[in-house]
């Protein structure tokens, strides 16, 4: 196959993960899934979280969480508590995001997520995912870190 043909296939994909993240229901939540790129398990999650829903929003994010990363912040309960916290809780208030890649390699990518809340305050995260290597997620691509924001501007 052509690359333009396999980059084509790609962003279809894309597009299509886009689609059913936005039509998800409070009981839906996409699972994790080894044909997942780094870029759309991060889109998965944003979109979660941009869904109305802080608490759907939320358990779509622990879904992709990294099995080190929930050994770290601990069960769902407690992750929540995460997005009380001043440096998570802009991520239940955003309004439009965008994602950089930084670097990639075969097992582990990481991104600059740039998001803009509804009051207009931008910040910009760091954000991590690996690839399970073992376990019945092995292949899947999940988030292992995500850091405390950088405040790029203020609501004026």
């Amino acid at each position: 196959m052509s690359n333009k043909i396999i980059r084509f296939l790609g962003m279809a994909t894309l597009l299509m993960t886009i689609i059913l993240a936005r039509q998800a229901s409070a009981e839906s939540l996409i699972v994790p899934a080894a044909d997942y790129t780094p870029l759309e398990v991060i889109e998965i999650q944003l979109l979660g979280l941009q869904s109305g829903d802080p608490d759907q929003g939320i358990e779509q994010v622990w879904v992709f969480a990294h099995p080190f990363n929930k050994r770290a912040t601990g069960p769902l309960a407690r992750f929540r508590t995460l997005f009380e916290m001043p440096a998570y809780a802009p991520l239940l208030d955003l309004r439009s995001y965008s994602i950089k890649t930084v670097t990639e390699t075969a097992i582990e990518s990481q991104f600059v997520v740039s998001i803009v809340t509804s009051d207009g305050v931008s910040y910009d995260y760091f954000w991590a995912v690996e690839k399970v290597l073992e376990g019945e997620q092995a292949g899947f691509w999940m988030t292992t870190m995500v850091s405390s924001p950088r405040q790029l501007s203020r609501a004026s």
